[in-house]
């Protein structure tokens, strides 16, 4: 079963909620070596989740799949 973290309720700012610290901390409590669905707010909070997926992906973090719903876009995302 793929485990999902919804970011639409996270801050877009850069505060203890934002959408690199949410996914660091899912990352974090619910393991490597999976697939995880990342639900995001499209604009600003999409692009969050792009840029810290770019950043770590020298870490083996890949975006495998990115669907636009209207007025969120679902990812699917390796976590090494």
């Amino acid at each position: 079963m793929t485990k999902t973290l919804d970011l639409r309720e996270s801050d877009t700012k850069c505060g203890s909620s934002s959408p690199a610290l949410s996914i660091m901390r899912f990352w974090l409590s619910e393991g490597s070596n999976q697939e995880v669905e990342i639900i995001a707010v499209k604009g600003i909070q999409a692009d969050q989740v792009e840029m810290w997926a770019e950043a770590m992906k020298d870490r083996g973090v890949k975006i495998l799949s990115k669907q636009d719903e209207g007025d969120r876009v679902i990812y699917k995302v390796y976590l090494p």
